[in-house]
């Protein structure tokens, strides 16, 4: 007995800024009704992971898809099982994902539709942008503060006071623009002490915000904003 041979019609691949390898995680691909039933008549294999997905046919299946032009392409709609994944992407509707099968023009050859199966398709969803807002716990009274950023590229507020919900006074320096949340920051921000010439480098590389740090602050031009606290103990 033969085995059984499958052509690819399409696969797909699901970036996302948050990871270190650019790839998203724990994502579930739904089809819809007709995706769906091309799936079950045709006896498509679907293979899924948690960043991508490819479907394959059999020989039968690509007569009767060609006999048939439908659909006209396979459609799935994205979540995730991840809790986390919200805290680390941006809000918005996740994009639908649609792997071509057939041109709008109907007169096309099947050798030319045969020969074009196989695309590969991409989608990124961005990372989340948030204000860093790191909250100096202690007393830093000997000294004066500042947060710079070794590459230069990053500005800061002046420091000033907040006070916590526990009672405990910090001292709050924030991002002067959102920055993207990173697996694997590329930013390294320092904590010096201005009052000293030259400033003396009080931490090395302080710590990047995490996801779980999420919060939401009034802005001052109204609504809220997406903040990260990162909190450093002296």
């Amino acid at each position: 007995m033969r085995p059984i041979t499958y052509t690819l019609l399409g696969s797909a691949r699901v970036r996302h800024g948050y990871f270190a390898d650019g790839l998203a995680r724990s994502l579930r691909f739904t089809p819809d009704a007709q995706t769906w039933r091309a799936l079950t008549a045709h006896r498509l294999l679907l293979r899924c992971n948690g960043h991508g997905l490819a479907v394959h046919a059999d020989a039968l299946a690509l007569e009767r898809l060609w006999i048939e032009r439908a659909p006209r392409a396979l459609r799935f709609s994205l979540d995730c099982a991840d809790p986390a994944f919200a805290l680390y992407t941006e809000p918005g509707e996740l994009p639908a994902l649609s792997l071509p099968l057939f041109e709008a023009d109907d007169g096309e050859e099947e050798t030319v539709w045969r020969a074009r199966l196989g695309g590969a398709v991409e989608l990124d969803l961005p990372a989340r942008r948030t204000v860093w807002k790191y909250l100096l716990l202690g007393d830093w009274r000997e000294h004066r503060p500042e947060l710079v950023d070794a590459g230069a590229a990053v500005q800061f507020e002046p420091p000033s006071e907040e006070r916590l919900p526990d009672g405990r006074l910090a001292l709050v320096i924030r991002s002067r623009s959102a920055l993207a949340l990173a697996e694997q920051s590329p930013h390294r921000f320092q904590l010096r002490d201005a009052a000293s010439q030259p400033p003396k480098l009080l931490r090395q590389r302080l710590p990047a915000a995490a996801p779980r740090g999420l919060q939401r602050e009034p802005s001052p031009q109204g609504g809220h904003i997406a903040v990260t606290e990162i909190f450093v103990s002296r």
